[in-house]
């Protein structure tokens, strides 16, 4: 009798045993990676948090370098070895969303009462496409924000105030240009970086890229304006801009020879490092009234093919909570909640930053946004080169309709 007993009780152990070992569910995810050694320690911390918070999921982290990112997921989509959960550039959500690859999160966020409110706008909209949800927010930026050197502008003569609108900017350029310095940090080399600034005038003056049915909107004279705007404000940046970049434009600003530079709040933690006497206001206010920047930034996605989507959403749910997102991120928590400690923190003048990312509207929402991006980017070489405004943009639209 008790040699029966015994033996129940053990197969009723290797039972439970058997069923805690194949509750457990183990989640791929692959990010960006955070530095030179793959995963920041505070983002491997909060996976580690979540883990304990959570014992039946077992999260496995891939990290990889943003200029094999995208082809590694498009890669892993098409031979049907995507991972779990992965962050997803905000510009590559369309065309994930369009293929299928991503999950609609509209559900499962109503569920959860997370909404667009309580994260940054443009960031939210980044991530919604054709009526669905394939992302909620995780970290965001914003260009343009116009960092100046408060030396350089004392001597000139020029208030950091006069750089908030066109006509100031304009003004203030011409008088900080001469004698080895130059005004104005423009840049205009085939990268994301120039699109996204010049996108920042164009939103600026109450133009846009794409208008809501989805046609090119550059050609418009809100943008067309704007583009005439920074072609004339070039004459006051360093030569070369067609090869110049962002990072050329930093080089000069830390050299004290470049009065200001466009760049997002991720830029300050190098200039705190620097000896430059800086500051910055939010962007250049033209015909829209208020200086509109263009977002940057990451989501947070499902894939389609994850047999563990359940999972999945616990751990985006987990890593946008108001106690963990700022715990996480390199650039700005997407949680408003979160952000404000954040700035507080680490970033100078975190209430204008706030107000900035409040402002800024995302990239266009397009399946084949790469491809706009390439036609924008010979746009505005062919607008740092003096070419007519107008019919470069009646040519760039062009191009950019005939996608569709």
């Amino acid at each position: 009798m008790m040699k029966t007993k015994l033996l129940a009780t053990l197969t009723s152990s290797a039972i439970a045993l058997a069923s805690a070992a194949s509750a457990e569910v183990t989640l791929q995810f692959w990010d960006n990676q955070q530095t030179e050694s793959g995963l920041s320690q505070f983002q491997q911390a909060a996976v580690d948090r979540f883990m304990a918070e959570n014992p039946d999921i077992k999260v496995e982290v891939t990290t990889i370098p943003y200029p094999e990112y995208q082809q590694r997921l498009l890669t892993a989509v098409q031979g049907g070895n995507a991972p779990d959960i992965a962050t997803l550039d905000q510009i590559w959500v369309a065309a994930f969303a369009e293929a299928g690859a991503v999950a609609d999160l509209s559900e499962a966020a109503a569920g959860a009462g997370l909404s667009r409110d309580q994260f940054f706008g443009g960031a939210w909209d980044s991530a919604s496409y054709n009526d669905g949800l394939y992302g909620i927010p995780f970290n965001v930026d914003v260009w343009q924000f116009n960092f100046y050197n408060k030396d350089l502008l004392d001597a000139a003569g020029v208030s950091p105030s006069d750089l908030t609108t066109f006509e100031g900017l304009r003004a203030a350029s011409e008088k900080l240009t001469g004698d080895g310095k130059f005004g104005i940090g423009l840049f205009g080399h085939r990268g994301e970086d120039t699109v996204v600034v010049m996108n920042s005038f164009i939103f600026s003056n109450g133009g846009a890229v794409l208008d809501d049915a989805g046609a090119c909107a550059l050609n418009a004279a809100p943008a067309v304006e704007a583009m005439e705007y920074v072609q004339d404000l070039a004459q006051f940046a360093p030569e070369g801009i067609l090869n110049a970049n962002s990072g050329n434009m930093r080089e000069l600003f830390l050299n004290g020879s470049l009065a200001i530079e466009f760049w997002p709040a991720l830029e300050q933690p190098t200039l705190q490092k620097s000896d430059i006497n800086w500051g910055f206001v939010n962007g250049t206010a033209g015909a829209s009234g208020k200086g509109v920047g263009t977002f940057g930034g990451w989501n947070l996605a499902v894939f389609e093919s994850s047999a563990q989507q359940e999972a999945a959403w616990k751990f985006i749910e987990f890593m946008v909570r108001e106690d963990v997102n700022g715990d996480v991120v390199d650039l700005i928590p997407a949680n408003k909640a979160a952000a404000a400690p954040f700035l507080e923190a680490n970033r100078q003048g975190a209430d204008d930053i706030m107000a900035h990312l409040s402002n800024a509207n995302p990239r266009p929402l397009s399946a084949r946004y790469l491809e706009v991006a390439d036609i924008q980017m010979t746009l505005y070489q062919d607008v740092f080169s003096g070419a007519n405004v107008q019919e470069a943009a009646d040519a760039a639209c062009a191009d950019i309709d005939a996608l569709n």
